[in-house]
């Protein structure tokens, strides 16, 4: 059903009485165009870059067609990264959107508040203190990224809640002192060891397999049902406590359900292919300017995202080709931009 809510075209999917989805017509229009550049790009990342692989010659290896040396290129090399990069790229974001509604505020991001710097930690404990191997690292990764969310909720919360701006305060004091254990233990390691490691850190798309794919693809699956099932409840929390109680929302279930699923849409992403910045902060912001919209529009970010680090690994694969740089290195050059401006913007607001 069809109907105009303040002047925006809304599609209700379900009951109309208590719709399963409202789903915005220019949020729709925006994701559509959005999905179609995704696509496109993804197209032009299988046929080009130092391998010479003509279009008609990758689309024969996408079809089963191709020779064995384009079949390995395409399909073990470039599909399944490309579609990380996707599905990393609308994790990240959507989680960042979650934040930044809880929040209230545009630097409330993972990143920014110490849960990727958090999986690092982990990473690291396991990589180069206790040796474990590469289950062991994601497991390890997930486990600090869980361990320091719920360290800068307990430290930042206040008579049982928790306010935007004390909370963004507290990760980035969390984040700064994990940053420094990170870098010990990185002083403490062989060379080798810690160049390895700090690849890894920079988050590294290069090396993801099918297998990581599916794993990775079956743990954010959950998180993004979840997300999207929260979308709902979370804009009537954008109203008002008090009126989200008045109609029966149980306030408190839905943040404590918002805050786990943000931190393993993030956590599962930083555990798969190490810490991408700026994605989760960025992507949301873009987001609620392109539908013109202050509040939770997932769909869009979502897109955003996966566009913005598709688009990033595509420029560090080609910005220097015999020694393609980490995705993460691209994302922090370009984030960084975004992030000084996003200061000096809330700067002026205060």
């Amino acid at each position: 059903m069809t109907e105009l809510d303040f002047g925006r075209r809304i599609h209700r999917i379900g009951p109309h009485s208590r719709p399963f989805l409202l789903v915005d017509g220019l949020s729709a229009r925006l994701c559509t165009a959005l999905w179609v550049g995704i696509v496109l790009l993804a197209v032009f990342a299988v046929f080009s870059g130092s391998a010479q692989i003509s279009p008609v010659e990758a689309l024969s290896a996408l079809l089963g067609q191709g020779d064995d040396y384009t079949n390995m290129v395409v399909l073990e090399w470039r599909a399944p990264r490309i579609l990380m990069a996707v599905l990393l790229g609308a994790c990240l974001a959507m989680s960042g959107a979650i934040f930044q509604n809880l929040t209230g505020n545009p630097l409330g991001s993972p990143d920014v508040i110490g849960f990727q710097t958090g999986s690092y930690t982990g990473a690291l404990i396991v990589m180069l203190l206790i040796g474990g191997g590469s289950v062991e690292t994601m497991i390890a990764a997930l486990i600090g990224g869980i361990v320091t969310a719920f360290l800068v909720f307990l430290l930042s919360s206040k008579q049982g809640s928790v306010r935007g701006v004390r909370l963004i305060i507290v990760g980035i004091g969390v984040s700064a002192m994990l940053a420094s254990v990170n870098v010990w233990i990185l002083l403490t390691a062989t060379v080798e060891d810690a160049i390895m490691a700090s690849l890894w850190g920079a988050g590294n798309l290069s090396g993801v397999s099918w297998p990581t794919f599916a794993a990775a693809f079956v743990g954010s699956a959950v998180f993004i049902v979840a997300a999207i099932a929260l979308s709902r409840p979370m804009r009537l929390l954008q109203i008002g406590t008090p009126f989200a109680t008045a109609l029966g929302q149980n306030v408190r279930a839905v943040q404590v359900s918002a805050i786990v699923v943000g931190i393993g849409l993030t956590a599962l992403a930083t555990a798969t292919v190490g810490p991408i910045s700026f994605i989760a902060l960025a992507a949301p912001q873009i987001a609620r300017r392109l539908v013109r919209s202050d509040g939770l529009a997932l769909g869009p970010t979502a897109a955003v995202g996966a566009l913005l680090l598709l688009l990033a690994d595509v420029v560090a694969q080609r910005i220097h080709p015999d020694s393609p740089l980490p995705v993460g290195i691209v994302t922090v050059s370009i984030g960084g931009l975004y992030f000084l401006w996003l200061l000096l913007r809330e700067g002026k607001r205060r």
